[in-house]
């Protein structure tokens, strides 16, 4: 498989470019911006769905087991004419949409999915209710929303921009922010890259915060490789960490997560098997921490790597992040994979912190714990 072929099956639909049309209409009718007056209609929500406790964060402990997938929908000459989001809880599926290409999915946070999506003139942001089965407009724009995230600390939504006209990088913003004084008036956390640093622009930006929400990850990628730039979010003026390998051989593949001051990522191989590394965040060195797998994801405590050496056979291994310690371990059937996140996802499942998400070909995503498998003597 070529390096070109590679990346573009990892990118996947989300980087199709082109003017597509949400087909959302049960979510739309009556919907305000912000709020209602009206009672809502079936399949609006009448509030924001995330649930907060007493200090108005996001409950994460609501809706445990909640997933979600996105899926191609091919017309009959077998070209893609749009994608379909299925969501659920534990095996049985709440509900589904149908939406056209430019769209991506990401969560679940306390049950609710984060779901861009992008019209003739304007993109959407919207919170969806698992259980609810209803949506939530959090925020708009008239340049193209290429995917976003929730912010675990206040509900508000990271979404990462490129204009409409020319797919220039317009960086990562947050939308429905507290104290902000309309829905679609949205707050730059993380300005463009400038395409020099890349050479060339960017095929797809990622993003990932760590465990804390103070530091977010913005991952730019040609069809070769990426760069990332690490913000502090909460001090604004404080300069972004730039990790970027400085030869071809120590060239950055896609995020898996942060863990203990360190990135890591996938080496910017030709297809799987490929090696995974790990970006130090105070010097910028990378290091391999393992040299080869077909699968892997990170838990979000940053204590555990969980990758599969030979996804076929269901062989397995758990890396210890702290002591370095890696052992084979049972629990990942043959034919799942680890399951990553990012704007490229297809699929999601709710995780607590010491968890990774596995799926199957036609299957729900389920959750995973590392450090209650049994380990292969």
């Amino acid at each position: 498989m070529s390096v070109g072929r590679r990346w573009a099956r990892w990118l996947g639909p989300p980087i199709v470019l082109g003017a597509v049309a949400l087909v959302l209409s049960q979510l739309h009718a009556g919907e305000a911006a912000g709020g209602r007056t009206t009672p809502p209609p079936v399949g609006a929500c009448a509030a924001s769905p995330l649930a907060t406790d007493a200090a108005g964060k996001p409950r994460r402990d609501v809706g445990p087991g909640s997933w979600w997938t996105l899926s191609d929908r091919l017309d009959a000459h077998g070209a893609m004419a749009g994608r379909r989001l299925a969501v659920g809880r534990g095996g049985a599926t709440t509900f589904g949409l149908d939406l056209t290409v430019e769209s991506a999915a990401s969560g679940p946070v306390g049950g609710v999915v984060v779901l861009a999506t992008d019209g003739d003139q304007r993109s959407e942001i919207r919170l969806v209710s698992v259980s609810g089965a209803c949506s939530w407009r959090i925020g708009s724009s008239g340049d193209v929303v290429r995917g976003a995230i929730l912010d675990p600390l206040d509900g508000s939504v990271l979404a990462h921009l490129v204009s409409r006209a020319t797919r220039a990088d317009l960086g990562t913003w947050r939308f429905g922010g507290p104290g902000s004084a309309a829905v679609d008036a949205p707050v730059l956390v993380a300005p463009a890259l400038d395409e020099g640093l890349l050479g060339g622009p960017a095929w797809v930006t990622d993003l990932h915060l760590d465990t804390t929400a103070r530091l977010l990850a913005v991952q730019s990628c040609t069809d070769t490789g990426c760069l990332t730039r690490v913000f502090d979010v909460q001090a604004a003026a404080t300069a972004p960490v730039l990790l970027r390998g400085a030869t071809a051989a120590a060239a950055q593949g896609p995020m898996l997560g942060f863990a203990n001051g360190k990135l890591l990522t996938w080496a910017a191989c030709q297809g799987y098997p490929c090696a995974i590394q790990a970006w130090d965040l105070a010097t910028g060195a990378s290091s391999v921490v393992l040299d080869r797998a077909d699968g892997a994801a990170v838990t979000r405590d940053g204590r555990f790597l969980v990758a599969s050496t030979d996804s076929r056979a269901g062989r397995t291994l758990r890396l210890d992040l702290i002591t370095g310690r890696a052992v084979l371990i049972r629990g990942v059937r043959a034919g799942e994979q680890l399951l990553a996140s990012g704007v490229a996802a297809t699929s999601g499942v709710q995780l607590n912190a010491d968890e990774v998400a596995i799926g199957a070909p036609g299957g729900a995503p389920r959750s995973f714990r590392p450090v209650a498998a049994e380990v292969i003597p």
